[in-house]
């Protein structure tokens, strides 16, 4: 039986089913619809993997000697071995066809509106350049290489001139703090911060140049290459400039790289302890992204994808090798989502003819709550939709539908992480697609709810988990293998398990709850934090908020509200937030959801790319210390919330 009204749900249109990439590869593989092809891709990984790599156009030289290994366990399976791959140059290669060098690559934006266009041409010259530059100053195959950049064209010459030269490159969140860059500097053991000068959000200019300095003041071992405009002052660190190693004339041929030698470490926030760097190999990561991007997304070559993000998360690098594999252009914007206002990344998708547009469900209820500012003229390119990050809620998975993508564009729903490079459960397009669901396991992952002991589970909460090892999976945290075998495959013996609880309906659906974490028992029933929250945004009362819960001695969890008053709350008698709230769970969700305690803020506490961090949330009003605040944008919000939690505490008596 359908849970949900006919018109929201998304049917695959004949025209799209029998154009799309993923139905030319289930013809290919000689299967008669997805079904087969689901089982096929999970029973024969290996003829699914060489089939997507021919669709790919991507070859290995010399071959593979076979296409796993797991003689020391499935937690280091290795992929590919004896394959020669360097990912650079993968995506340096140009589209087919006589104009196929002048092809945009790169079309990168900024909040002052100025474009910038890259062809293959161009990316390829300058790749190699600045690779050139790189080897003249020590660097070398092995060798770790921070990068602390806005989404910007250097910031792609740059990943892919390390990987070019053998090099591991150590993406940056460009609104990490020195001690946040040290950190991850120290531990990769990197040889050379490449960074921005700075970069405009939202009117004002972030000074990247002062935070490199700090970061590398106590490093004497570590370069620092410095891009910044003819403008500005040099900064009195010592450095290297950018432009300048970018213009060496001297060729340099890539350096020759395995499938499975290590290309990228990207650095994930912990709620305690030292950052996890996940490695992740030349034939890993990058092919993995790209083979979701063709077939879950329907990306093709020419398209061009938006997912706005800095460089610093998995969404950057995921971006940039996912649309230069599959030739097309990538799309970059640096600066504030919401400046001058909530239609800014709508405009540039519009003006960049994007037509694959992304985004986290956060930024889809800010842009929703200011629908007029967003919807402005229409978008005719945008094809497909994604949202992932964090679960969906019902709400705002009809704004996207409904009113952004007019109910013709499909929203692909996508999960997966930083560990594990793209998808465990997403959409595709030859199956009806219904709110806040996934209509299927990632092809390739052996994707399955599962209980304690491993047995699959229908119908009911379960951990998230993989059957075996997939190929994308890291290859383990840099300095730290105990962590990582601890952390994914220690629950359940021969099993990834990957921290969220879900559910697989009687009808094949799957829905997410969140981070194992993040979930709440609340009446003996369990719920996902975005489930309450989207029941309490309407954009009017309430124009943002969190849910979480904590420790209670009678209930067992108590339900903690954190709202951000939306402009009918202005003017209106105290307490008309916390009543709305009350009221409006009860009416959506059952008496027995009424929260413990509620409290309006000026804002939540968030990453950059609007992404809510719910365990920071809980420890202010546990009033337990932060940890690793790093990723945060807002980081002094902690201290204010905190203060203000604890005085609630004790007039609520939690």
């Amino acid at each position: 039986m359908n849970k949900f009204r006919e018109q929201d749900v998304w049917y695959p249109l004949a025209q799209v089913s029998d154009s799309c990439n993923l139905t030319d590869l289930i013809r290919r593989m000689g299967l008669p619809d997805y079904d087969a092809f689901l089982k096929e891709s999970v029973e024969n990984p290996e003829a699914y993997w060489n089939e997507t790599l021919r669709h790919m156009n991507i070859a290995f030289d010399p071959p593979p000697t076979a296409f796993m290994n797991t003689e020391e366990g499935p937690m280091w399976a290795r992929f590919f071995p004896g394959a020669g791959f360097n990912v650079a140059m993968a995506c340096l290669r140009p589209p087919p066809g006589q104009d196929g060098l002048e092809q945009p690559a790169i079309l990168a934006e900024d909040e002052q509106g100025v474009c910038t266009s890259v062809s293959y041409r161009e990316l390829s010259s300058r790749t190699e350049a600045l690779a050139a530059g790189l080897a003249s100053i020590g660097i070398k195959k092995g060798d770790r290489v921070g990068l602390l950049f806005p989404s910007s064209a250097e910031a792609v010459i740059s990943l892919l001139a390390v990987c070019y030269i053998g090099g591991i490159v150590v993406p940056l969140y460009s609104g990490f703090g020195a001690d946040a860059v040290s950190r991850r500097m120290v531990d990769s053991g990197a040889k050379v911060l490449i960074a921005a000068d700075g970069f405009m959000r939202k009117g004002r200019h972030v000074p990247l140049a002062k935070v490199a300095a700090e970061a590398l003041s106590g490093i004497p071992s570590c370069q620092l290459v410095l891009a910044y405009d003819d403008v500005t002052d040099p900064p009195a660190f010592p450095h290297v400039r950018w432009q300048d190693l970018a213009a060496s004339t001297a060729h340099i041929d890539p350096v020759r790289t395995q499938a499975d030698d290590p290309c990228m470490i990207i650095y994930t926030s912990g709620t305690s302890g030292k950052p996890k760097g996940a490695v992740h190999r030349h034939a890993g990561f990058p092919l993995r992204v790209a083979q979701d991007t063709a077939f879950v997304f329907d990306f093709k070559c020419g398209d061009r994808f938006f997912w706005p993000s800095d460089m610093g998360w998995m969404v950057g690098p995921y971006s940039t090798f996912a649309a230069l594999l599959l030739k097309g252009a990538l799309v970059l914007y640096s600066g504030a989502p919401d400046w001058p206002d909530m239609g800014r990344l709508r405009a540039t998708a519009v003006r960049q003819r994007v037509t694959h547009f992304g985004t986290a469900p956060t930024a889809i209820r800010g842009m929703a709550g200011a629908e007029s500012e967003v919807l402005v003229g229409p978008a005719p390119d945008i094809r497909v939709l994604m949202t992932g990050g964090e679960p969906i809620d019902e709400d705002a998975h009809a704004w996207l539908f409904h009113r952004f993508g007019e109910a013709r564009l499909p929203v692909i729903n996508y999960t997966g992480g930083t560990e594990c490079s793209g998808a465990i459960l997403t959409n595709v397009l030859l199956r009806p697609i219904e709110p806040c669901r996934f209509n299927s396991t990632a092809p390739g992952v052996d994707g399955c709810v599962v209980d304690s002991d491993g047995e699959r589970l229908i119908g009911s909460a379960g951990e998230l988990a993989i059957r075996g090892p997939f190929n994308g999976m890291t290859a383990g945290f840099w300095n730290d293998p105990e962590r990582y075998v601890e952390t994914y495959w220690s629950s359940i013996p021969g099993m990834w398990t990957h921290g969220d609880l879900a559910i697989q309906d009687d009808d094949g659906q799957y829905l997410l709850l969140g981070r194992s974490d993040d979930v709440m028992k609340i009446s003996g029933r369990r719920v996902g934090p975005s489930e309450i929250e989207g029941s309490v945004i309407d954009g009017r009362m309430v124009i943002d908020a969190v849910a979480f819960s904590v420790p209670d001695p009678k209930t067992g969890e108590a339900m903690i509200i954190f709202a951000v008053p939306g402009p009918e709350a202005e003017g209106a008698q105290d307490g008309s937030v916390e009543r709305y709230i009350r009221q409006a769970l009860v009416d959506k969700m059952g008496a027995s959801y009424r929260p413990h305690a509620v409290l309006t803020l000026s804002q939540l506490i968030k990453t950059r790319n609007g992404k809510l961090v719910r365990r920071l949330a809980r420890q202010a009003w546990l009033g337990e210390p932060p940890g690793d605040l790093s990723a945060v944008e807002n980081p002094a919000v902690f201290d204010q919330i905190s203060a203000l939690c604890t005085q609630m505490r004790t007039n609520t008596k939690a």
